[in-house]
């Protein structure tokens, strides 16, 4: 399966009310370490956003922060309008409540880089248990709504399979459809082929390319593949040192960088 999509156009970005995802000021410290550094930025409904920047610059910690698995050192996180670390009691600003937490963050899904199955579970079992768990759908619910995803992912001959049985293409495909069984307003993909043997690479970015063409949803595509980030993206953010450097349209960002940080970077990729 190749699918081959023309660059958007600036025209197809629609950022008329508010954004689906908001950072505000957002701050990252590991120890010593400042990882991300007053980042502003906002991810618009049903925009497909590209993040690419060298290795440590904070991509993935983006990522990770909008999904509760690293806590912002400063600054805020809104989810459809929705604080996501912090919540108003009395009248004050506190730290948000683990019931709380858990609610924004329903509205966002994410792909890592490893799977993260539970081998001791079938596809299906995979794809079917948070929607059972966490939405409450009935089991005929959960398995429509599964195997639709899963023909979706090109993967309906494998649900009874269990991971071991699966190349690593076809378990981050499960992945996949894992996360986009729960319907997310917005979907995090983090460098989902950077763990693929090169062969294997193709077919993951062709689904992710079918979803992007087909769906409404929002994605924040974390990734090193620049030609995947030309053709999906409908604006790319450059990284670097913790700060946005550069961000814009694919065309502008890869046919015309302006700042010398990000000619460096492409140079060593194209």
């Amino acid at each position: 399966m190749t699918v081959k999509l023309e660059p958007r156009s600036a025209a197809t970005l629609e950022r008329e009310g508010d954004p689906v995802v908001r950072y505000e000021g957002v701050t990252k410290y590991f120890g010593d370490l400042h990882v991300i550094k007053g980042i502003d930025l906002d991810i618009y409904p049903g925009e497909k956003m590209a993040v690419i920047g060298p290795s440590g610059s904070g991509k993935t910690t983006l990522g990770r922060m909008l999904m509760t698995l690293e806590e912002p050192t400063d600054g805020s996180i809104y989810i459809d309008s929705e604080p996501l670390w912090h919540m108003e009691s009395g009248g004050k600003r506190v730290r948000a409540s683990d019931k709380h937490l858990r609610r924004v963050r329903s509205k966002v899904g994410m792909v890592f880089q490893h799977f993260n199955l539970f081998p001791h579970m079938s596809v299906l079992r995979n794809v079917t248990m948070a929607p059972r768990s966490v939405l409450g759908l009935s089991k005929d619910e959960a398995h429509e709504r599964a195997e639709t995803m899963l023909r979706k992912v090109g993967l309906s001959d494998k649900l009874e399979m269990y991971p071991a049985q699966l190349s690593g293409g076809q378990k981050q495909r499960v992945a996949i459809a894992r996360a986009l069984v729960m319907q997310p307003k917005v979907m995090v993909f983090d460098e989902v082929t950077s763990a693929l043997d090169p062969e294997l690479v193709g077919e993951v970015l062709d689904v992710i390319k079918e979803i992007a063409a087909e769906s409404e949803m929002a994605m924040m595509l974390i990734t090193h593949e620049m030609e995947f980030a030309r053709d999906v993206a409908d604006r790319v953010i450059f990284g670097a040192d913790g700060l946005i450097v550069e961000q814009g349209h694919p065309q502008q960002i890869f046919g015309n960088p302006q700042s010398e940080r990000l000619q460096q970077f492409l140079h060593r990729f194209l």
